[in-house]
This record gives C-alpha cells, sequence and structure tokens, in this order.
C-alpha cells in the first residue's frame, strides 16, 4: 500500500489489480482499478501521478491510472521497487540480490545499465522523503543504504535481525527508518550511526511484522499476521 500526492491510497492484489481508493472520501470505488496482465505484488508512488508497480515477471509503469509502459522479458524475476519522490529514478530488487536502476524519462523507463548489489535476494525497498537515500531489505538478514547523490554509493550496512528482513519504512525526518522482520523484531535505524538503534523485541509476539507506516518523527505503526494494529512512541 502507498498514499500518493493527490490523497489516494494506492493498493495491489493477488486479483491482479492496482486500485486507487480516496482516502479524503474514505469511499471505495469498484471502477477506480487498473487490471494487470500478470499478478503485482509490490508498488511504488511518485509525485505527478506516477506509480511503478512489480508484478510476476513485469515491472509496470503508471501514470494517472493508466498503465504507460511495460518491462518484460526480463532477465530476473524482480522482488520490489521503488520510484523516487522526486522523480527521475525507478529502482527495482531481483530474486538475483541485485538493484536495477532505471531512468524515468517522460512514460518510459529506460534501463541504463546501472544497478547496486544487496547482500541477499530483495525482500523490500525504499527511498527516503527526500529522494537522498534508498534503502534495501533484504533475505541475509541485512538493510543495505546507498547515498542518491553520491552515484548510490554504499552509505552503511544495517545488521542486528536473526532473520529474513520483510518490511522497512522512513521516518518523515529522513534521518531514521524502521525494518521489521520474521523474527517479530522491529529495529529503528540512525543513517549516519548503524550502530545507534532502538530495538523492539516481540513487537508482534505471534507471528512477523507484516507492515510499518510512519505517522510523524516519533510514532510508528507495525501491523502483522497476528490481526493486530500497534502504534509506537519512540525516544531517542
Amino acid at each position: 500500500m502507498a498514499v500518493d500526492d493527490a490523497d489516494q491510497l494506492v493498493t495491489c492484489s493477488m486479483d491482479d489489480t492496482i486500485r486507487f481508493t480516496s482516502v479524503t472520501k474514505k469511499e471505495y470505488s469498484a471502477s477506480d482499478l487498473v487490471k494487470m496482465d500478470v499478478q503485482p505484488k509490490h508498488l511504488s508512488v511518485a509525485t505527478g501521478g506516477l506509480t511503478l508497480a512489480v508484478c510476476i515477471g513485469q515491472v509496470v509503469l503508471l501514470k494517472n491510472k493508466k498503465k504507460v509502459f511495460t518491462l518484460d522479458g526480463l532477465d530476473y524475476e524482480p522482488e520490489a521497487g521503488a520510484i523516487n519522490p522526486c522523480g527521475g529514478t525507478a529502482a527495482v530488487g531481483g530474486a538475483d540480490g541485485k538493484v536495477r536502476l532505471y531512468s524515468v524519462q517522460g512514460n518510459t523507463l529506460k534501463d541504463e545499465g546501472k544497478s547496486v548489489e544487496a547482500k541477499g535476494p530483495v525482500t523490500d525497498m525504499a527511498f527516503s522523503k527526500d529522494g537522498a537515500y534508498l534503502a534495501v531489505a533484504d533475505e541475509k538478514k541485512v538493510v543495505t543504504v546507498f547515498t542518491v547523490a553520491d552515484n548510490y554509493a554504499l552509505k552503511n550496512d544495517f545488521y542486528g535481525h536473526h532473520a529474513k528482513v520483510v518490511t522497512l519504512a522512513w521516518s518523515p525526518d529522513n534521518e531514521h527508518f524502521a525494518s521489521g522482520g520474521m523474527d517479530m523484531m522491529v529495529y529503528v535505524w540512525t543513517v549516519n550511526d548503524p550502530d545507534k538503534r532502538l530495538k523492539i523485541p516481540d513487537a508482534h509476539r505471534l507471528h512477523h511484522v507484516s507492515g510499518l507506516a510512519w505517522v510523524d518523527a516519533n510514532t510508528l505503526v507495525t501491523t502483522s499476521h497476528d490481526a493486530s494494529v500497534k502504534q509506537w512512541t519512540l525516544k531517542y
């Protein structure tokens, strides 16, 4: 799920659709959907009505609720994607542990042969709100952060999870991000100091953490397959 700059909740599902729901109206619209060729599994939004959808064997760029470009026939399996909120770049993480960087040019994605390496198969990824950093989570229990302005040079690696990292989310302050894993733990990391972290052990005791979202710089929300939503107040 993601909320775009038009206050629409953008969701993708196993019913092979991307749906757009007004957050302000809080009303479900049966017509605001885009049917995909194959099942979508991850999405990301940016300004200008852009949505990047990562599907099984495909990457699709949507603009204003319409498909405008499709990458298929890929030589890797895409697992997660992130489009820079400032525009210009779409990053797609693969099961091969590689993150490919595509240039967003108008309504197309151009492969310029640039990529960076995660530590293992990519599970989730996100740009910081200001577009300065790209964080990539992987199956090898690591989160890797790259600096965008420095040609995606490695900023830091973040170790701590005891099992696969499945989800991450950036704080509005762009200095912290949270990660959740199969180990039922949530960590809140400081970008400039990998050793400075807040640990929430057993965030959800019955099941792994499935989703993270920030309300503000000191309030984090976590979800899990244990059928609960929890809100945490953070003190750094």
